[in-house]
């Protein structure tokens, strides 16, 4: 995938996608079967090319360089260690030194971080299961990047044709009949088209001649009006950049895209809310996006849209978020959509299939998620929890932390003084749920920030402090800890660094911190944001979803916060509980 033509001048964040390439296919008879053909025996031997070419990136012809890798020809070494790859791992190690020689700042504002053959074989596998006819369905993929996803489909296609019996001439034809996609990078589509030509010559035997006009890629932008329609098609497959929508373009796509729309825009969310306007009822769409999207509170309109407009079939997860897509770690998964015919009943939830893609390439089905209705999250498989209170109930709100350290390292000190006060970094909030201030000060060698004494980010009540940063690899995904009210009177109160979050009683409404604390630390709860958070990044309005145990004892008097306490202005300092 690569992004939108507007959008390349002035993207602000950058994240993986585009296209894949398939898990080796039964090789064309007569081709040789290859040696590598897993993830985890190619992913080391395209990292070490990869290493080769790095030094290079910006300064050679990246086009060039990867035409000559399709014919063999190169450094002996590189062509020597990609001919070892099956025929999918191949394309998409060269598709990934195209990348790698692609000047960075370009490379970033494109999104070319390209999907590797476990991933695309999975998504094709899910989509036949779930209907798509290899040997008559039109498929587009509308950021084709390298064709990933579009060789491994026109293989499977031509083997079935040619198991049937039919002539290369009438193969020729049915192919872009059949096979299309669009990119916005002219030199990738170029790339992209020499990859299928080379897989139609070399592992099919068909005569160069004969393929040498193929195209089944064009150049340019599928978000443009320009192109909507121009391609009737069945279904759709892809992995569209990851990319949020410059603040320069957001008001003339926020129009365009308002029914998805509840903040910044994402590329990916724009690609899969077009694609449903473009199949036909009944036609799949299936894409590899970010698994940030099924709770987080920025996609809560999308959410919406999406389930009015078509059936979920399919989430899967992707285990691993590093060494995945080159040089990017991302939370990722799989959705399938079928289009809908009618809009489902108000209020209806969905169970649909899902299940785990392992770092090897093998699949794990796990059980049915759940589509929510009305833009709530949805939730990855598991078992519902028992409790019934949730923040508001203890009495609770919560903020991000207000300080951000690397945009204001000035204010930062390593020793206490006039004006200053506690730092609290998400180290101090112990694995075994005790506040330790040194622990998070000796980490980042700076324990103390200046601050105006009537600042209203400054918190001087006894309050909960949450990690705002996990993942699904922890043991428990929530780590919090009560900053004591001793703590606090000590120092004057404390300042949050951003990637904390502290939940601050409610006047007069508080029950008791540390069995709050406690609460959250229980592996159930870390259970139950597991199912809605997808990303590495916990939402306050996420923890104010979980379903805790009820509280039993109320805050202290002595804990409780003052009538002139700066927390209970806490949130009227951050313009969204969520945080920049």
């Amino acid at each position: 995938m690569t992004a939108s033509l507007a959008i390349i001048a002035s993207t602000e964040r950058s994240s993986p996608g585009e296209t894949g390439g398939a898990r080796s296919a039964t090789p064309a008879p007569g081709a040789e079967n290859p040696e590598i053909s897993h993830a985890d025996e190619a992913g080391p031997l395209i990292k070490e090319i990869m290493r080769r070419y790095r030094p290079k990136g910006g300064s050679i012809d990246a086009l060039g360089v990867c035409l000559d890798l399709i014919e063999g020809r190169g450094e002996a070494e590189v062509v020597t260690s990609l001919r070892r790859l099956a025929p999918a791992w191949r394309d998409h190690a060269i598709a990934c030194v195209y990348a790698i020689l692609m000047p960075g700042d370009r490379r970033k504002r494109l999104g070319a971080y390209f999907t590797p053959p476990h991933l695309v074989d999975h998504l094709i596998s899910r989509l036949t299961d779930l209907g798509l006819d290899l040997t008559q369905d039109r498929l587009r993929d509308p950021a084709a990047g390298g064709a990933a996803f579009l060789v491994p489909l026109a293989r499977r296609k031509v083997k079935s044709w040619r198991d049937a019996g039919v002539a290369d001439d009438e193969i020729l034809t049915r192919l872009p009949a059949q096979l299309f996609g669009r990119e916005i990078d002219p030199d990738l589509a170029t790339l992209a088209n020499a990859l299928v030509r080379r897989m139609l010559t070399d592992e099919f035997h068909i005569q160069a001649a004969g393929v040498a006009a193929l195209e089944i890629v064009a150049t340019g932008d599928s978000l443009d009006q320009e192109f909507a329609g121009d391609h009737a098609v069945d279904h759709e497959i892809g992995n569209p950049p990851y990319l949020r929508l410059p603040r320069a373009l957001l008001t003339e796509r926020q129009a365009e895209f308002e029914d998805i729309a509840s903040g910044r825009l994402n590329l990916y969310a724009m690609f899969l809310r077009r694609a449903v306007d473009q199949v036909p009822t009944g036609g799949l769409v299936g894409y590899v996006i970010p698994a940030s999207f099924l709770g987080g509170p920025e996609f809560t309109t999308f959410r919406s849209r999406i389930d009015e407009l078509a059936e979920v079939l399919v989430v899967d997860i992707i285990e691993k978020r590093s060494d995945v897509f080159l040089d990017a770690t991302q939370d990722a998964c799989f959705v399938v959509l079928r289009r809908r015919g009618e809009a489902p009943n108000d209020g209806e939830r969905a169970t649909v299939s899902s299940g785990v893609l392992r770092a090897d390439g093998s699949f794990r089905p796990v059980g049915s998620a759940v589509v929510e209705p009305g833009g709530e999250p949805w939730r990855l498989p598991g078992e519902d929890q028992e409790g019934t209170a949730t923040l508001l109930t203890w009495g609770y709100r919560g903020a991000i932390g207000y300080l951000v350290a690397n945009r204001q390292g000035e204010r930062l000190h390593a020793k206490p003084g006039p004006g200053r006060y506690p730092l609290v970094w998400a180290k101090a909030i112990a694995p075994d749920g005790v506040f330790d201030f040194d622990r998070g000060r000796k980490h980042r060698g700076k324990g103390w920030v200046d601050a105006p004494a009537t600042a209203p980010y400054i918190v001087r009540t006894e309050c909960v402090a949450v990690q705002r940063t996990s993942s699904r690899g922890q043991k428990r995904r929530i780590a919090a800890a009560l900053i004591p009210a001793g703590f606090l009177q000590a120092h004057g109160g404390v300042v949050a660094e951003n990637h904390v979050i502290l939940l601050v009683p409610r006047e007069g409404e508080a029950w008791d911190g540390q069995a709050l604390a406690k609460a959250l630390n229980d592996p159930a709860a870390s259970e139950q944001l597991d199912r809605m958070c997808g990303s590495a990044s916990i939402s306050v309005r996420l923890l104010e979803k979980l379903r805790l145990a009820r509280p039993l004892l109320r805050l202290t008097s002595e804990a409780s916060p003052a009538p002139n306490a700066s927390s209970g202005d806490l949130s009227a300092a951050i313009e969204h509980p969520d945080g920049p």
